[in-house]
């Protein structure tokens, strides 16, 4: 069966121009011409034009549909190229989710307030990235945390359940330790940004350890501008 330059742009749902421009590069050749010069395309060229549209679809550019189609091991290639194209479409999706959150931090600041002052917009960015550097201090907290917990447990119940106080006399002060070695760790390790000046502060231990807090603000006084406010938790470079 024969199709015309339009029935295979209408079959592959692409326009005639897209068929004549694959054409032209030599993707796609016509398999006979008609008695009136018009380019017919047969059963081959219909399952070719599908492929290239396939291809097209998942961000081939036409260099690479080249090198897939003329190649001597089209399967290779076309691997690599997917491998490339995963990779990519990966780190499109990391960037859009650093931009989503972006833009709910500044969303949220427009929230909580009627109206905003220039001094508002600091370095969004460089917040997220803090916070992006917290995570792995939170999740090496939370790892500990809970081996501690099981630790101090079992010592309660070896002593408990079969007597053995030996475990709890010598365990419990080491649960105890590795507690208070985690909090350390974690006032090292964050900073604040106040939300009138923006500028980066860190607070004394004590403040900070008695300081009412959400999972991402604690209520602070700020040393340069004085204001005592839930400011925005960040790493300490």
């Amino acid at each position: 069966m024969s199709y015309s330059t339009g029935e295979i742009a209408e079959l592959c749902g692409i326009t005639v121009r897209t068929v004549q421009f694959y054409d032209k590069e030599g993707l796609l050749k016509p398999e006979t011409l008609s008695e009136g010069g018009r380019r017919l395309y047969g059963e081959n060229e219909l399952k070719s034009m599908q492929i290239i549209c396939m291809y097209k679809s998942l961000g081939l550019s036409l260099l690479e549909i080249k090198d897939v189609l003329s190649g001597g091991d089209g399967l290779a290639i076309i691997s690599d190229v997917l491998d490339d194209k995963e990779n990519s479409a990966l780190h499109e999706i990391e960037s859009a989710k650093e931009r989503l959150e972006c833009i709910r931090a500044v969303k949220r600041h427009f929230a909580e307030r009627s109206a905003i002052s220039p001094k508002m917009f600091f370095d969004v960015q460089k917040v997220m990235k803090g916070q992006q550097k917290l995570k792995l201090v939170y999740a090496i907290m939370i790892v500990l945390t809970v081996l501690s917990f099981i630790a101090g447990t079992a010592f309660i119940v070896l002593w408990a359940v079969w007597g053995m106080w030996l475990p709890l006399a010598v365990g419990m002060p080491c649960v105890i330790a590795a507690m208070v070695a985690l909090t350390v760790i974690y006032f090292k390790n964050t900073a604040y940004i106040c939300r009138e000046c923006c500028k980066k502060f860190k607070p004394k231990f004590l403040e900070m350890f008695f300081a009412p807090h959400t999972p991402k603000t604690r209520k602070l006084k700020c040393p340069y501008c004085g204001c005592k406010k839930y400011h925005t938790e960040t790493y300490c470079d």
